[in-house]
């Protein structure tokens, strides 16, 4: 058997448990009961047969004895029986149909006896080959093994009923308890920090837990707003002089006494235009990423997006010398910020383009799988090693085949960033040959 992995299935276990345990203790209880029961009887026949043989009477003395105890009151439920040699009865008041056999043992209704339905019988064989018979019902009152059975299936019934019901309050509030921290790490996946696990009893274990989970989270709130503060203000703090550092540098490029340094000069305004631009994209990672933007999502077929995107690229991948193809475009709505999914889109076919051989096929598609729109693009370039593939999506996280390609290591990240607001997933995967980079987005209901 496998473990047990969910909650519902340990819940399931114990109460297995648990009701095992309690048949096994009502079946001990009603046998040890029904053995009390028997042991008391036997006792009372024991005294009883010594009573009647005290002093080795013969059998007309044991007869007489037999008969006055039969009459007395408080041996009256007590069945009495002498036989002979032959079975034949010589005093008492039973007339078993069946034969008992000698010592102790239990009969029932089997035995012939009239109004007796469970009891006990003590068989003594005496001298001159006569047989001393004594027999009381360990069961006086009629059905009482019944009753006895449906008292104790009530008693026990009754705990097992509240122990079930226990266990599954308790699994119900663990369950309630873990849904609301799932919840909360949900909400803070897809960009909403403040996202936090309510607190329902501040006094009990739940709610201390509940209280160290969120104090928690407001520390990493706290040291993500910091570190992203930190980045921006970098970011926008460099953008300014990087800007006029570009301005300076095509001015300088751009005058007659710069001539030979001209095309140096160029080069690196142009350099500090990719600067400018990998801030912009770092910037533009941090928007997306604080989630603000699902205020302005709308419906959206993501296989008319995808088209209307590729044919606008068309011209550039041709002129690249890479061959655009489309493929199946099927419907698929989704609820999207039009303009990101176009970025997304357009990040995904320049990203194919850098990095494959000219001739190259990049392949675009939109489907619907497993209740999900999927747009994947695909090339047939050298692809990405699977034990890569995690670097790829790091920011500046570029492969060693790529460096002297243009980008900064920023186009997956953002294209993950977008696919994360959209509650989406990306997926890199092998082509056979090349890449093919999978998004997968719920659909709009």
């Amino acid at each position: 058997m496998g473990p047990l992995r969910s909650l519902r299935a340990i819940a399931f276990a114990f109460i297995a448990a648990i009701t095992l345990a309690t048949l096994l203790t009502f079946a001990a209880v009603y046998f040890a009961l029904l053995g009390a029961i028997d042991r008391q009887v036997d006792k009372r026949l024991e005294r009883e047969s010594a009573a009647l043989l005290q002093g080795n009477p013969d059998r007309v003395l044991l007869g007489l004895r037999i008969g006055e105890e039969s009459r007395r009151r408080d041996s009256g439920d007590i069945g009495f029986l002498l036989t002979d040699t032959n079975g034949r009865r010589l005093a008492g008041n039973i007339e078993p149909t069946a034969p008992i056999p000698p010592g102790v043992s239990t009969i029932d209704h089997g035995a012939g006896i009239p109004g007796l339905t469970r009891g006990r019988a003590h068989v003594e064989r005496l001298p001159e080959g006569l047989t001393l018979t004594l027999l009381a019902e360990s069961e006086p009152i009629e059905d009482h093994d019944a009753h006895r059975l449906l008292i104790l299936a009530s008693g026990f019934g009754a705990i097992l009923l509240l122990v079930v019901l226990g266990i599954l309050a308790l699994s119900l509030t663990i369950r309630r308890n873990i849904e609301a921290v799932r919840a909360a790490a949900e909400a803070i996946v897809e960009g909403d920090m403040r996202a936090r696990v309510p607190v329902e009893a501040p006094g009990t274990a739940f709610g201390r837990q509940a209280k160290a989970f969120n104090r928690m989270l407001d520390r990493i709130e706290a040291l993500m707003a910091s570190l992203a503060q930190v980045s921006n203000d970098v970011a926008h703090d460099l953008r300014t002089p990087l800007a006029r550092l570009r301005g300076r540098l095509a001015l300088l490029a751009e005058r007659p006494e710069a001539g030979p340094v001209s095309p140096e000069l160029e080069e690196a305004a142009a350099e500090a235009e990719d600067i400018l631009a990998m801030f912009a994209a770092i910037l533009r990672i941090a928007e997306i990423e604080g989630g603000e933007r699902r205020a302005m999502f709308e419906r959206i077929d993501l296989g008319a997006l995808a088209g209307d995107v590729a044919e606008s690229l068309e011209a550039m991948v041709e002129d690249s010398g890479r061959v655009l193809r489309l493929g199946t475009l099927a419907p698929a709505p989704v609820e999207g910020d039009v303009r990101l999914l176009t970025q997304l889109l357009v990040n995904l076919i320049e990203n194919a383009v850098n990095h494959t051989p000219p001739e190259a096929t990049i392949t675009v598609e939109a489907t619907v799988r497993g209740g999900r729109a999927v747009l994947a693009v695909a090339d047939n370039g050298p692809g990405i090693p699977e034990d890569a593939r995690s670097r790829a999506l790091r920011r500046f996280g570029r492969l060693d085949g790529s460096r002297g390609s243009p980008g900064h290591g920023l186009g997956l990240p953002l294209v993950q960033a977008i696919a994360t607001l959209h509650r989406g997933e990306l997926e890199l995967a092998d082509a056979k040959p090349g890449l093919i980079v999978r998004i997968s987005l719920p659909l709009a209901g």
